[in-house]
């Protein structure tokens, strides 16, 4: 970073303390559907809270707290309406992030966080001590909540799916699993892009049963089969490579593995990195003993469970691909 240009010390500290605002606000235009409604065209801040139920002088305040933040845009005197972001809020439109938004900026979340300062205390993850079991046990037992979860992790997917496959050439396979791959919205981009190839999708009976429509959507069912499972029991055999993108496991499986995961430089400094790293934060409040790891850490891992040095492929994103060859 610049030094020139790096913000004084107590603007850092108030930036940093202030991210819980922007984080709320967004959430606030996604949940009561902003982009949804924006998407008839340019309305003023009463016209929008009439067709949200909301109060008109404080849904101004909210969008001009966005339209600073780069979302929706401010044309004439409160007249408000979509911009590239802002069309990503909406529901139903590709890549819509707002399943994303309300996964991560949402109720759980704030609960989770709210006891991050006993997770660094402890070491340990916030979800059994806030839910009485773990995320996903929580995520099994509640279908609105696994729904929104599935939903978010698609819509991750479908944002990195691009850089992903540009990075990696996936037709040297002719069958893939991918490994905890939610309701297929990865698997599904790799088999599009690749006639030739087949695939499985695996995870929990519960998430993969979303996954039929998205597959067919797509174009690729027939080239696809579906599977119900936990990975902590075994996964599918008989494919040249598994996919694990944020999922590490220990496999037996002659295969390569190509795991997707954010991967940390060796060492911290200053505007490097950000969001992985808290990510990494992200898994300490969410999981017990779940973290982001740098190549050396990767490397570890890899030797202990039968393979050699990994192969790092750099995307155009923050996400990585570890590339793992059996010894």
């Amino acid at each position: 970073m610049d030094e020139k240009r790096k913000a004084p010390p107590a603007i850092i500290l108030r930036q940093l303390a202030y991210v819980m605002r922007a984080s709320r606000a967004l959430y606030a235009a996604a949940e009561l559907g902003l982009a949804d409604i924006l998407s008839a065209g340019t309305m003023t801040s009463e016209d929008i809270a009439a067709k949200a139920g909301a109060d008109g002088p404080t849904i101004r305040r909210l969008m001009r707290a966005l339209v600073a933040h780069g979302v929706f845009e401010e044309p004439e005197f409160d007249r408000f309406r979509l911009n590239a972001a802002g069309e990503l809020l909406r529901r139903d439109v590709p890549g819509s992030q707002r399943a994303g938004v309300l996964f991560t900026a949402g109720k759980m979340r704030w609960e989770l966080w709210s006891d991050f300062v006993e997770c660094v205390r402890t070491g340990q993850a916030a979800a059994e001590r806030a839910f009485g079991k773990t995320i996903f046990e929580r995520f099994a037992e509640n279908s609105e909540e696994s729904a929104l979860f599935s939903e978010a992790m698609a819509s991750y997917s479908s944002a990195l799916s691009a850089p992903l496959i540009a990075a990696y050439n996936f037709s040297s396979f002719q069958r893939i699993a991918d490994i905890g791959g939610g309701t297929g919205r990865l698997i599904a981009d790799i088999l599009a892009a690749h006639p030739g190839t087949r695939g499985i999708l695996f995870d929990l009976p519960h998430v993969v049963t979303g996954a039929p429509p998205l597959l067919a959507a797509s174009g690729v069912e027939a080239r696809c089969e579906v599977v119900g499972g936990s990975f902590f029991d075994g996964v599918p055999s008989g494919v040249e490579a598994y996919i694990m993108r944020a999922v590490l496991h220990d496999w037996d499986d002659d295969a390569i593995v190509l795991i997707m995961e954010n991967v940390l430089p060796e060492k911290a400094e200053a505007g490097t990195a950000v969001d992985s790293y808290l990510l990494d934060l992200e898994m300490l409040v969410n999981t017990p003993g779940g973290r982001e790891r740098s190549k050396s850490e990767f490397g570890q891992i890899l030797k202990a469970a039968g393979f050699g040095p990994p192969r790092l492929i750099q995307t155009t994103t923050a996400w990585s691909i570890v590339e793992a060859r059996p010894t």
